[in-house]
């Protein structure tokens, strides 16, 4: 199966996993498990053809891609953020000193390199998103891939009309369109080693690429200004905070707002048999130990749990109420193009990436803006509830 799955890019696939496992310093047992596990699938982007990593095997993080040329070019994927369910103990715990604390932004990552002197764009998952490459292309300052090849810029693509996950950002606002990236991390695309904070500001600035800035950079101590922080950012209903080594010496930790857990909810549960049961548990159990730590009276529980409540029931009901009128559990985006061309290319990435989706419209808004809604469809979700609502049992 591995060596019929590769057939028409490697000819000899045991020289491949030699090869492949020197390039990635792993060893041909654990290569050829994820092969026979799946975990390794094949992708096309421009006549590149590449692997991307699904799983994390070892110390080849999910999303990890590889090149199938002759050098065998990869680039790490980026690593897993561990999350704090108890603030304070966790900080005591991993930080000694100063942290930067950072605005965790509402996205989706990204990371931005140069490849045989194309920058291309590689969503979290380790796919060659056309839609995102162009976008940066058309917004980010690309020299600094031109002066550093080794190294690739590690961000948030942000705003309402990006294709995977839609939050208004004021500070996103184009001319027609809520777009934006900012980027967290400055690391080599191998090894993974990231420069400090202020290595990373410093190049940032000289090259004019936005970038997150750390809110403060505090004492590990100071529990009570990260706590303002979080209520901030809690009451402006942004997302929460990843908190780091400004040496970039340890690995980052983070904590997410009230607010965040219920919009998650609110979203999961819209899609109730797609999402739900995914979204729920480890949501729930962060409102647990947040109410905790903070000591909540009887009455801010209460508050707590009927916002968990509104954000899990509401939705629910409004997608049934949607499907007993012959509609569907459908997530909508609207996206902006620079051509007809580029749209059908995304329209036919997603194909690739066998999502279940409606375009809902199209148009020329102006000589040089096409405009779409495109619908992604959840399918379970959309057949249980109608099942259900036709008299058929659980």
């Amino acid at each position: 199966m591995d060596k019929m799955y590769l057939s028409d890019d490697i000819l000899n696939f045991e020289e491949f996993i030699v090869n492949a496992s020197k390039r990635l310093n792993i060893d041909e047992d654990t290569l050829k498990n994820g092969f026979s596990r799946k975990l390794i699938t094949k992708y096309e982007y421009n006549e590149k053809k590449y692997l991307c990593f699904k799983k994390k095997l070892k110390h080849i993080e999910r999303g990890t891609i590889l090149f199938l040329n002759n050098n065998l070019d990869f680039i790490q994927g980026y690593p897993k953020i561990r999350r704090a369910m108890v603030l304070e103990s966790s900080v005591e715990k991993y930080f000694d000193g100063k942290i930067a604390v950072e605005e965790k932004l509402d996205g989706y990552n990204i990371r931005i390199v140069k490849f045989y002197g194309e920058t291309i764009a590689i969503t979290r998952g380790g796919k060659i998103c056309p839609f995102t490459t162009k976008k940066v292309k058309k917004y980010i300052n690309t020299k600094f891939l031109d002066d550093f090849p080794e190294l690739m810029l590690c961000g948030e693509m942000v705003g309402l009309n990006n294709p995977y996950v839609s939050h208004y950002y004021p500070e996103a606002d184009k001319n027609h369109e809520n777009l934006g990236f900012y980027i967290f991390d400055i690391r080599d695309k191998e090894t993974n080693t990231a420069l400090s904070i202020y290595e990373k500001e410093r190049i940032l600035d000289e090259y004019n690429i936005s970038y997150v800035k750390p809110i403060k950079i505090i004492d590990s101590s100071d529990f009570e200004e990260l706590w303002n922080i979080l209520n901030s950012l809690n009451e402006n209903h942004r997302e929460g905070v990843v908190l780091k080594d400004p040496e970039m010496l340890k690995n980052p930790i983070k904590y997410t707002t009230h607010n965040t857990q219920c919009g998650d909810l609110s979203v999961a549960f819209s899609y109730v048999y797609d999402l739900g049961i995914d979204f729920m548990f480890s949501r729930l159990v962060r409102e647990g130990y947040q109410s905790f730590e903070k000591c909540e009276s009887e009455e801010e529980m209460k508050k707590r749990a009927h916002d968990l409540g509104e954000s899990i029931l509401i939705p629910m009901v409004e997608t049934i109420t949607e499907i007993s009128k012959e509609g569907l559990a459908k997530e909508c985006f609207e996206l902006c193009f620079d051509s007809e061309k580029d749209f059908e290319e995304f329209i036919n990435y997603l194909k690739t990436m066998h999502i279940n989706f409606a375009i809902e419209s199209k148009e020329y808004i102006k000589k040089d803006v096409f405009k779409s809604k495109i619908c992604r469809i959840y399918n379970s979700t959309s057949d249980k509830i109608k099942s259900h609502l036709e008299g058929n049992l659980w």
